[in-house]
């Protein structure tokens, strides 16, 4: 009997030590932390999707300078890019029998209006462009001796493939870009009726009468491919895709805490906003902007200030 009743309270400590070892079982709660995101509103308003060409300038007008007489050039005052207006002496040329003279003239003093070079007159005004002579240097009848170049007659010529031809006429608004950053405001003022044959591309030209720019500087020429009013847009940023760029979709926010996902189609679009379609996504309505990279629908978010 004595044996039973030890082995029972044995066993009863036992139990009970393995109970105060495990000790009392503790509840783990976990709580979704929301994700720091930055919102925009969608907005109504008129976009218009722009296309860009390159284009390159040029001056359809240029005039030679040439040479009147056979002989040397005794007197050239100007320089390569310097300024000339028509009628004025660009350099003067003397000749053999000028020279010849020379010794005549001090017998018969009337030959000395005969002895004088003679002078090469420009006809064109501008800037030359390209010079061919220096001064003592030897030339024949009909040299070029210069270029000069019209800067009224400045254009830049833009190459425009056809599909877009019905998309630009004359007199169509356009902005040109140059390489330092400068927009210049102008207008395409003629259409070339020719076809170029290997990358099928057809020739615009924008005159800029009121500009100083070099020959053959390389611009870019943006103009209004479409646009739309009262398009509801987004920024690019707000806008998610998927891998093949079928689907599209924005996070919108609901009550500044619950972003959810919603599925849009897109329109068009410029460099800093994009129209969006879509039935249950409303004006002023919050979008992620950042931060829902990979966020999953009915995420808790809270918007940074």
């Amino acid at each position: 009997m004595m044996k039973k009743l030890g082995y029972t309270f044995l066993c009863i400590w036992v139990l009970t030590s393995v109970g105060s070892c495990k000790g009392d079982p503790q509840t783990t709660t976990t709580s979704e932390v929301p994700i720091q995101v930055k919102t925009a509103a969608v907005q109504q308003g008129d976009i218009k999707e722009y296309i860009t060409f390159n284009g390159v300038t040029l001056y359809q007008k240029k005039e030679n300078v040439r040479s009147n007489v056979t002989g040397y050039v005794s007197w050239l005052p100007h320089k390569l890019g310097s300024h000339i207006r028509a009628g004025q002496t660009f350099a003067t040329v003397r000749t053999k029998e000028q020279d010849a003279l020379a010794e005549a003239v001090k017998i018969d003093s009337t030959l000395a209006k005969l002895s004088g070079p003679i002078s090469v007159i420009s006809n064109g005004t501008g800037v030359i462009a390209q010079l061919n002579v220096q001064r003592n240097d030897y030339v024949a009848e009909g040299d070029v001796l210069a270029i000069i170049s019209e800067p009224s007659s400045l254009v830049v010529q833009v190459n425009v493939p056809y599909e877009y031809g019905d998309h630009i006429d004359i007199g169509t608004l356009c902005e040109i870009m140059l390489q330092n950053g400068t927009v210049i405001q102008a207008k395409i003022s003629a259409i070339l009726p020719v076809i170029d044959p290997i990358p099928q591309s057809q020739q615009f030209l924008i005159e800029l009468p009121g500009q100083e720019l070099p020959e053959n500087l390389n611009v870019q020429v943006k103009t209004v491919y479409k646009e739309k009013k009262n398009a509801m847009t987004i920024p690019h940023s707000a806008l998610q895709s998927n891998e093949l760029l079928t689907d599209f979709w924005v996070m919108r926010v609901l009550g500044d805490t619950l972003a959810v996902r919603q599925d849009v189609e897109t329109g068009l679009k410029n460099d800093s906003l994009i129209e969006v379609i879509s039935k249950n996504l409303g004006i002023h309505d919050k979008v992620v902007t950042e931060g829902s990279y990979q966020m999953q629908d009915s995420t808790k978010v809270s918007i940074e200030k």
